[in-house]
């Protein structure tokens, strides 16, 4: 049996790790599609770079955002950390 569990939003060992990121390219990794990482970019959500009309999001602060600001409730769903 697995002990451990998997790193989930972890892109494949062929990828670098620390690059930026855009929207199509983040949602892949999220596993959510674009609009969904558009909606939560405008409500403060995701952390970006905008430079001009090009939107970014930096891989790892993407992920510490994720992790210090939302946990897994009992059923599976994401929510707040309070």
């Amino acid at each position: 049996m697995n002990e451990n569990p998997p790193n989930i939003g972890a892109p494949p060992a062929s990828e670098p790790r620390d690059e930026m990121l855009t929207k199509k390219e983040l949602s892949v990794r999220l596993k959510i599609t674009v609009r969904t990482v558009e909606n939560w970019q405008r409500r403060g959500l995701l952390p970006f770079v905008k430079i001009s009309k090009v939107v970014l999001f930096y891989w790892p602060d993407v992920v510490a955002h994720l992790k210090a600001n939302f946990q897994v409730s009992r059923r599976g769903t994401l929510r707040a950390a309070r």
